[in-house]
């Protein structure tokens, strides 16, 4: 009936399904960066318990104030240390997986653009 609806249906259902490709694509990436996030909170957690309960063990053996104001002034440096491995490792998987992500948006971008100039020249 419509000799031009076959093709442009066949091309719609193309670009449908690469734009879902796509999607699963980035999906993937991103939860993959959201895991990596929440393995290294939880692994910080757990560092951070055990160095807690080491700390107060040591807090509580002090016997004068200066032996425990000298405890305490030791242990700043170590949490800010490890808070500051923690930001520049958090910062680096955020980096990674937006670089991903942006990567991914690109080149489907690019692909899309390409697709829907063979179609445009092709129906012509």
């Amino acid at each position: 009936m419509f000799p031009l609806l076959e093709p442009i249906s066949a091309a719609i259902k193309a670009v449908y399904a690469a734009q879902f490709t796509a999607m699963a694509a980035l999906t993937k990436t991103a939860v993959e960066g959201a895991a990596k996030a929440a393995s290294l909170n939880l692994d910080t957690m757990k560092d951070s318990l055990a160095e807690s309960a080491n700390a107060s063990q040591q807090m509580m053996s002090a016997v004068t104030p200066q032996e425990w104001l000298l405890l305490r002034s030791a242990q700043v440096r170590p949490t800010v240390e490890r808070a500051f491995h923690y930001s520049h490792h958090m910062a680096d998987i955020v980096s990674c997986t937006q670089a991903e992500l942006a990567r991914g948006t690109a080149a489907h971008a690019a692909e899309t653009a390409g697709r829907m100039k063979s179609l445009m020249t092709d129906g012509k």
